[in-house]
């Protein structure tokens, strides 16, 4: 049986079709976070299954990162576009939070996701199998730790409501672990990459948080995705 916990996680950070019990009615957001890590080594293994298949390093890289973003419902790329768009306008607190809100892709955002997702290809066509595992995990450590250090810039909103009773340490103690395990199955490259990445992450979203006034869900999910990818040019760099 699934942990009530890593349901939730799983359900707000896939579009795996994970199912609903009585349990999952009562227990807190909260308690999804120390499970965030658990589902970054989950994708990011997935990923690695595509690295691992004996095709050309462009079409196999294109397969990886169509995988990845798959899985994940290009959920932290919307939030990326949606924080390019309204982080960069010359506009107060007030109008970049209503434009946070807007649907619409503005350049900002169009021109910015097309540099991450080349970056991201570009990386996966030559960094190992241990990459995408330790860049996954990286990028929801990340997001537990932004959801603990910033404060929200709306009331309401899944950030928010994630916030409420969020702890970082339970998912830390759970990130290091597998960083750990990685570095014993790769090598020392695995700590550098989870560090450059993690840094990367959180001073995205400090930026994010002096243009929005605190953080939302959006801002969260693009400081993830900078630590996703940052980890990943990492491991590149280092290979």
């Amino acid at each position: 049986m699934i942990p009530t916990g890593l349901r939730s996680a799983l359900r707000h950070l896939t579009v795996l079709p994970v199912g609903w019990d009585a349990a999952d009615e009562r227990a807190s957001p909260a308690a999804a976070l120390p499970w965030f890590p658990v589902v970054g080594v989950l994708l990011g293994a997935a990923v690695a299954l595509v690295i691992a298949l004996p095709l050309p390093a462009l079409p196999r890289a294109a397969l990886a990162l169509a995988v990845w973003t798959m899985l994940t419902g290009a959920l932290h790329e919307d939030g990326w576009m949606d924080c390019a768009d309204s982080a960069l306008a010359v506009a107060t607190r007030e109008r970049r939070l209503e434009i946070l809100k807007d649907p619409h892709v503005g350049a900002h955002a169009a021109t910015s996701i097309v540099l991450v997702m080349l970056l991201r290809f570009a990386a996966l066509t030559v960094t190992p199998w241990s990459a995408p595992l330790v860049a996954a995990t990286c990028g929801r450590w990340t997001m537990v730790l932004t959801l603990t250090r910033f404060r929200a810039a709306r009331a309401g909103g899944l950030g928010a409501t994630f916030a409420r009773g969020a702890r970082a340490l339970p998912a830390t103690v759970v990130a290091l672990l597998i960083v750990a395990l990685l570095t014993a199955l790769s090598s020392m490259r695995v700590p550098v990459a989870a560090a450059c990445g993690l840094a990367a992450g959180l001073a995205t979203g400090a930026w994010l948080a002096a243009r929005f006034g605190g953080l939302t869900g959006d801002g969260h999910g693009a400081s993830g995705l900078a630590a996703e990818t940052v980890a990943l040019l990492a491991m590149m760099s280092l290979a």
